[in-house]
C-alpha cells in the first residue's frame, strides 16, 4: 500500500513542537512496515501515484489542504483551541478566508486522526464533522524517556546546577499554557515554611525569549510571566535553561521532585505521559484531556484555583509514600502507550480508506 505522507511540520517551527515529534515518530514506525510504501512530500505536486495521502497536521489559519483531491485523503487534527478560545486567536480577512477554504478542503478526507476523545468532541462540535469520520489514536513518548542511572543524573545535576527538589514544567508559554497561575502558586509556596529551597523549572526556548517590545497577542501570556517573575524577584528561584539536549530533558524529568501541568485546555498533554515515563510524580491541571490521559495516576487540580493546587503540590512535596506511589502508578500508565501502536492504529486507518480493512 502506497502512502503519502505530508512532511511540511519537519521543515518549520513545528519540527521542535508536538506536530514535529508526532509527525517524526509516525514515520519512524510506518517506515518499518514491510507492507507500506511511504512518500514524503512537502509540496502536493509531488504526488503522482499514491493509494493515501495523510496530512499529520491541521492550520485553521493557513491554506494547506488542497480543495482539489487526486487521491483519498486523511488529516490528523490535535485540537481546536482556536476555534474554542476566538478571543485569544483574533483573525484577520486572510485568516477568515484561509478558515473557509480548510474547512471545504477537510470536508473532503476520508478519516480524521486525533489525539483525545477530548479533543474528537470538540472536532465534531466546532468542524461539524461526522463523529464516525474521526478516530481516536492517542499519541505516545518514545523510549529514551525513562528512568535514568543515578551517575546520568548527577552530571545533569551538577551542570546547570539544579536543587534538591524542584517543580518542572516543559512546553509553551501561550495563554492556554496557563504559565502566569503557575508563577503566581509557586511564589505562595515558597513562602510556606519548609517550602523555602524549592525551585522552579521552566524549560523552553521560549523562556528566554526577548519579547518587551513585541506588540503580538500571543506572547502576551509571556510577557505577564517574567513580569511576575520580575515582580516577586524570583530571578533566581525560577530556572530557565532554555534549549536542551534530549537526555538532558530525559534527566530533567528524573530529577523533578513534581511535574506540573497547569493547560486550561490540552488536546493531549504529551508531556504528562514524559513525565510518567520517567517516573515523576504528576500533578495536572483537571481540564481538556489531561484527565483522560493522566487516568488515575497524576493529582488534578483546579486551574483556576491557587490555593487548591498550592495545598497539593505542598502535600506531595512532604509525602514521600505519595511520591513513591505515583512514580510506579506514571510508569505504569505509561506503557499503556507506543509508538507501534499508533502506527498499527494508523495503518488500520489507511486500510479502511482503501476499502482493505
Amino acid at each position: 500500500m502506497k502512502i503519502a505522507v505530508n512532511i511540511l511540520p519537519l521543515k518549520t517551527a513545528h519540527k521542535e513542537r508536538g506536530i514535529g515529534y508526532y509527525t517524526d515518530n509516525l514515520l519512524k514506525e510506518l517506515r518499518m512496515d514491510p507492507q507500506l510504501s511511504i512518500q514524503e512530500f512537502v509540496s502536493i505536486k509531488e504526488v503522482k501515484d499514491t493509494d493515501v495521502i495523510h496530512y499529520p497536521w491541521f492550520d485553521f489559519f493557513f491554506h494547506s489542504l488542497p480543495i482539489r483531491k487526486n487521491f483519498p485523503m486523511v488529516v490528523t487534527i490535535h485540537d481546536v483551541i482556536p476555534l474554542v478560545f476566538p478571543d485569544r486567536y483574533p483573525l484577520g480577512l486572510r485568516g477568515k478566508i484561509n478558515f473557509f477554504l480548510q474547512k471545504q478542503a477537510l470536508k473532503g478526507s476520508k478519516f480524521i486522526i486525533t489525539d483525545s476523545n477530548f479533543s474528537k468532541k470538540d472536532i465534531v462540535r466546532y468542524l461539524k464533522i461526522k463523529e464516525n469520520k474521526v478516530v481516536v489514536i492517542p499519541l505516545a513518548v518514545d523510549e529514551k524517556f525513562k528512568p535514568l542511572s543515578a551517575t546520568d543524573l548527577l552530571r545533569v545535576k551538577r551542570k546547570f546546577n539544579l536543587p534538591n527538589q524542584y517543580l518542572l514544567y516543559v512546553g509553551d508559554a501561550n495563554w492556554v499554557k496557563n504559565i502566569p497561575f503557575l508563577i503566581e502558586g509557586f511564589n505562595k509556596l515558597i513562602n510556606l515554611k519548609g517550602m523555602e529551597k524549592v525551585k522552579l523549572v521552566l524549560i523552553g526556548g521560549v523562556f528566554l525569549k526577548d519579547v518587551e517590545n513585541i506588540d503580538h497577542p500571543e506572547l502576551q501570556s509571556l510577557k505577564l510571566v517574567n513580569k511576575l517573575i520580575n515582580h516577586y524577584d524570583l530571578g533566581v528561584k525560577v530556572v530557565r535553561p532554555g534549549h536542551i539536549n534530549d537526555k538532558e530533558l530525559v534527566a530533567f524529568y528524573n530529577l523533578a521532585a513534581v511535574y506540573v501541568q497547569p493547560s486550561l485546555y490540552e488536546g493531549f498533554g504529551l508531556p504528562i505521559l514524559q513525565a510518567f515515563a520517567c517516573g515523576t510524580p504528576v500533578i495536572s491541571s483537571n481540564r481538556g484531556s489531561l484527565p483522560e490521559i493522566g487516568g488515575n495516576s497524576a493529582v488534578y487540580f483546579n486551574p483556576a484555583n491557587l490555593s487548591q493546587f498550592i495545598v497539593l503540590v505542598k502535600e506531595i512535596l512532604e509525602d514521600k509514600s505519595l511520591q513513591d506511589k505515583l512514580s510506579k502508578l506514571g510508569l505504569k500508565r505509561a506503557l499503556e502507550f507506543s509508538w507501534k501502536k499508533v502506527a498499527q492504529q494508523t495503518k488500520n486507518v489507511y486500510l479502511k480508506v482503501t476499502g482493505n480493512a
